[in-house]
């Protein structure tokens, strides 16, 4: 096991810690203001914290001069922001066809879309592509091809969805694009040298996905859709590993 396996072992072992204290916090001071299932802020904390202790001060300013770099391809932003939308769509439309129960969607007015926009981006994206992605995945490449590190950070990232998975706030086929969308996600990362077309995709899930578009498909077949929903992601990494090879991508910007 190399210097960078044991880091980013650490970074998730810290990680989990940080994002799942609220379970036992609860058992010892029930109704305490835990956050649960997780804490958002786990990775986001978790990466500086493990860089700072693993390679001092500067390690921690060349991850955020990384983090600084947003001038991706705008190409890449909007397949970010438009594929999951047609993946979305796509999925409830078989979903229904197969049987599962719609219902109307919501009704959503500008002062929602001002509201939601910001707190979606916080409560997920800007926490978890940062530091599983910026940092993770960028540091594996050093020791493995990027398709292997996409895999080995999506095992990573989906045991850090397991409380979400295991309390049902999530359907269970979701389990599948976790690790799936890790390759999608990686290739965004090579082809684009930015982590931010990252955050856009995860921001469109979950916006389009969790709270709009999503919701056409009524709870009972939430099932059904995220099965169409994995292998949609799932056809997508595999075209991209088809069309690059284990590399992900042409490297347009080489990550910083």
């Amino acid at each position: 096991m190399t210097t960078i396996h044991r880091r980013i072992l650490l970074f998730f072992a810290v990680t989990y810690v940080l994002g799942w204290f609220g379970w036992p916090a609860s058992w010892l001071w029930p109704g305490g203001p835990w956050p649960l299932p997780i804490n958002p802020l786990g990775p986001i904390l978790a990466a500086p914290l493990v860089l700072w202790a693993t390679e001092g001060k500067a390690g921690v300013a060349t991850w955020l001069r990384r983090l600084a770099f947003w001038r991706a391809p705008w190409q890449l932003y909007a397949v970010a922001l438009i594929a999951p939308v047609a993946i979305i769509l796509a999925s409830a439309g078989l979903a229904a066809a197969s049987g599962a129960e719609t219902q109307a969607l919501p009704e959503r007015g500008i002062l929602e879309f001002i509201i939601l926009v910001p707190l979606l981006l916080l409560l997920g994206p800007i926490e978890e592509e940062p530091a599983f992605r910026g940092y993770g995945q960028h540091e594996l490449e050093q020791t493995m091809s990027p398709l292997s590190a996409s895999l080995w950070i999506g095992v990573g990232v989906l045991v850090w969805h397991a409380p979400i998975l295991a309390t049902g706030t999530i359907p269970w086929p979701f389990a599948l694009t976790l690790v799936t969308v890790s390759v999608v996600y990686a290739w965004l990362y090579r082809s684009g040298g930015s982590v931010w077309p990252l955050v856009t995709l995860h921001f469109s899930v979950n916006y389009f996905g969790g709270n709009y578009l999503g919701t056409l498909i009524a709870p009972s077949g939430q099932v059904l859709y995220a099965v169409y929903f994995a292998a949609f992601f799932l056809v997508w990494a595999v075209f991209i590993v088809w069309r690059h090879g284990p590399a992900l991508a042409r490297l347009q910007v080489t990550p910083g």
